[in-house]
């Protein structure tokens, strides 16, 4: 199985200046990157895939949803700016080449507020989803709902709530990005989450309890080695994640106020090394 590393460890925006790190995670042994797209123009990730073409990295990208954007909302204008987020998130996916957008793409980041129920915002999102899926699909591109911890978002909380909401959105591309963080805070069996929820499974998320090194923390690594080999035609790559409190907006998002570990690319290779070795 294929490894990439999420740059949200280093930066919101992956500028030209930080393209040399590809190369550095290249030669490392990684086989690709998961870049976050909310903001830059479409040139911008034509010479970010360029780039990433010449070192053969593989790209799939990631993404956000603001709160005056937000697919809950029963605002047309909200509703329609989430739409437009949506798609302008799946053409920048698209010149990466990536074959997923990924992200808690349903609902607002840290928005607790309902409008009325949570039925009807349910609804309403996965109608906003059903959309986007529709506009990705020509471009080959699959969304992958991230279910998020209680403490950071209000609609989908674990693997079985995602797997309801994608068959209300009822398209083939989407799926349910599983993140092993979020799972060890909510879910009740890592085996259980698979073997009722893992057919819609289409991303994998490393990630560690504390969002640091992984093998560091709380996370039951040998449970989900059991349980990622139990996937059926699962051809996904495993994504690492890590966050560091540095990095502003993320910092705040994540709940990331302490030093976990000290160079992002010793984290990025022992990460690396603990997972390979994992998944042997």
């Amino acid at each position: 199985m294929k490894v990439s590393l999420n740059f949200l460890l280093w930066t919101t925006f992956v500028s030209e200046d930080q393209f040399y790190l590809f190369e550095e995670l290249k030669n490392m042994g990684y086989d690709g990157v998961e870049i976050p797209v909310m903001d830059g123009d479409y040139d911008h990730y034509r010479k970010m895939k360029a780039e990433l073409d010449r070192l053969g990295l593989m790209a799939s990208a990631s993404t956000f949803v603001a709160p005056d954007e937000d697919p809950m909302s029963s605002d047309p204008e909200v509703r329609a700016k989430g739409l437009a987020k949506l798609k302008d998130n799946i053409d920048k996916a698209e010149i990466l080449g990536s074959k997923t957008l990924i992200g808690p793409v349903y609902a607002a980041h840290k928005q607790f507020e309902l409008e009325d129920s949570m039925e009807e915002s349910f609804k309403r999102s996965a109608s906003l989803l059903k959309e986007a899926c529709q506009y990705a699909a020509p471009k080959g591109v699959h969304i992958g709902v991230e279910f998020l911890n209680r403490f950071e978002i209000i609609l989908l909380n674990c693997a079985k709530d995602s797997m309801d909401y994608c068959k209300l959105v009822d398209e083939p591309n989407i799926g349910i990005l599983y993140d092993t963080h979020h799972a060890h805070i909510e879910e009740y069996s890592i085996q259980g989450a698979f073997d009722e929820s893992g057919s819609f499974f289409n991303h994998l998320h490393f990630s560690e309890s504390h969002r640091g090194i992984l093998g560091e923390g709380l996370v039951d690594w040998e449970a989900t080695k059991k349980a990622v080999k139990s996937l059926k035609n699962y051809d996904g790559n495993i994504v690492i994640e890590a966050f560091a409190d540095d990095v502003e907006g993320l910092r705040e998002g994540a709940n990331r106020w302490r030093p976990l570990f000290g160079d992002k690319l010793d984290l990025a290779k022992k990460s690396l090394d603990f997972t390979r070795e994992l998944i042997k």
